[in-house]
C-alpha cells in the first residue's frame, strides 16, 4: 500500500473521522481528488458507496465524466448512484449563482442518499491546497478569525449530514503522484483551468507566486490555520463565559446588560457572537454597541430593524442599562 494512503489512514484515526465499519458515501466527480478518495477509503477497508452528480453545465465533458465514473466503479466493484440536474433552471428560479445552485443541489441529493443507503458520513475530496486557497480567498474578502481557520476535517452541514474530509492531510501533488504510481487515470474539469472564478485565480496565479517565494507555502499556511484553530478554542471559551455573564433570554426576547458587556475584554466580539446568528450585520452590531441611531436614554420607543437573514425583522430597545431585542418576523416572512 502506498505511503500516502497510510498517511490518510492515520489522519482519519487521529481526527476521529470514521469508525472501521462505517459505511461512507463518496462524492465522486471523476477528478483526481475524488478518485483518489474513493480508492483510498476502499483500500483502507471502509464500505463505500459512490455518488455522481451530472449538472449538465459542460456539454460533452459532463457526459464524459459520468461515463468515466461508471467505468471506474464497475472495475472497483463499488455501487454507484448517478443523478442529473437542470442546474441553470434551478439557479434562475431561485436567483442564485450557478456555483451556489450546484452546491445546494448536490448536498440535498447526498443527504437523501445517505439516509437511503444507511451511510454514516459523506466523504469529499478537499486537500491541503484547497485549504490554503480557502484561507487566502476568505482573507481578501474580509473575514473574522473563524474564516481563517480553514476547512474542518469534520462538520455537520445544513442538511444534517456528517461530512468528512480525509485528504486535508495531503497535497494535490501527493494525490496525483499516488494515482500515477497506481496506474490510475482521472478526468479534468476544463473550467478549473480558466481564471473566471476567484478561486481559480488564486489557484493558478497566487499560490504559484507564493511557492516561488517559499516552496513550503501551502504547508506553512495549513500550519498557520492549525495555530489559529487553537486560538479559536480560547476565543470560544471566553465568548461563552462572557455571553452567559451579560446576556439572557426572556422568552423570545434577548436582554443584554450593557454594563457587564462593557466589562468584557472585547464587547464588540461578544455582541457579534450573540447577534450575528440572529441575522444582524456588522454595521447593525457596531451601531448597537455605540447606541448610534437608537434612543439610548429612554427604555421605551423601540426601533424595528430589518435583518439580512434568519429572524428577518427585530424590535430593538436600548437604554443606558440594557439592550432588548425581540423577534418580529422570521426571515421568510
Amino acid at each position: 500500500m502506498h505511503q500516502t494512503i497510510h498517511t490518510v489512514g492515520r489522519f482519519i484515526e487521529q481526527q476521529g473521522l470514521l469508525q472501521k465499519d462505517d459505511k461512507v458515501l463518496v462524492a465522486l466527480s471523476g477528478g483526481a481528488d475524488s478518485v483518489f478518495l474513493l480508492l483510498t477509503l476502499k483500500r483502507l477497508g471502509y464500505p463505500c458507496v459512490a455518488a455522481h452528480c451530472n449538472f449538465h453545465l459542460r456539454g460533452v465533458e459532463s457526459l464524459r465524466d459520468e461515463d468515466f465514473v461508471r467505468d471506474l466503479c464497475g472495475k472497483e466493484g463499488v455501487e454507484l448512484h448517478v443523478t442529473d440536474f437542470d442546474t441553470t433552471a434551478y439557479a434562475q428560479e431561485r436567483r442564485q449563482s450557478i456555483e451556489l445552485a450546484a452546491r445546494n443541489l448536490r448536498y440535498e441529493y447526498f443527504g437523501k442518499l445517505m439516509q437511503a443507503e444507511g451511510c454514516k458520513a459523506l466523504a469529499v475530496g478537499h486537500h491541503k491546497d484547497d485549504n490554503a486557497e480557502t484561507f487566502l480567498l476568505n482573507a481578501v474578502r474580509k473575514t473574522g478569525v473563524r474564516g481563517l481557520c480553514g476547512i474542518k476535517p469534520l462538520n455537520v452541514n445544513e442538511q444534517g449530514s456528517t461530512v468528512v474530509r480525509p485528504l486535508l492531510c495531503i497535497s494535490r501533488k501527493e494525490i496525483e503522484d499516488c494515482l500515477q504510481a497506481m496506474g490510475q487515470t482521472w478526468v479534468t474539469d476544463s473550467t478549473n483551468l480558466t481564471e473566471e472564478a476567484s478561486r481559480n485565480k488564486i489557484r493558478l496565479n497566487v499560490v504559484p507566486t507564493l511557492k516561488s517565494i517559499n516552496v513550503s507555502a501551502v504547508d506553512n499556511l495549513c500550519d498557520t490555520m492549525k495555530n489559529l484553530n487553537e486560538v479559536m478554542r480560547i476565543y470560544e471559551a471566553e465568548m461563552e463565559r462572557c455571553m452567559k455573564r451579560c446576556a439572557k433570554w426572556e422568552g423570545e426576547t434577548l436582554v443584554i446588560d450593557r454594563t457587564k458587556l462593557a466589562a468584557c475584554v472585547s464587547p464588540i466580539s461578544v455582541l457579534h457572537e450573540l447577534l450575528n446568528p440572529l441575522g444582524f450585520n456588522e454595521t447593525q452590531i457596531q451601531n448597537l454597541l455605540t447606541a448610534k441611531g437608537y434612543r439610548a436614554n429612554r427604555p421605551k420607543g423601540g426601533k424595528e430593524i430589518r435583518l439580512s437573514r434568519n429572524w428577518g425583522r427585530a424590535m430593538v430597545e436600548v437604554s443606558w442599562k440594557q439592550i432588548k431585542i425581540e423577534k418580529v418576523a422570521s426571515g421568510n416572512a
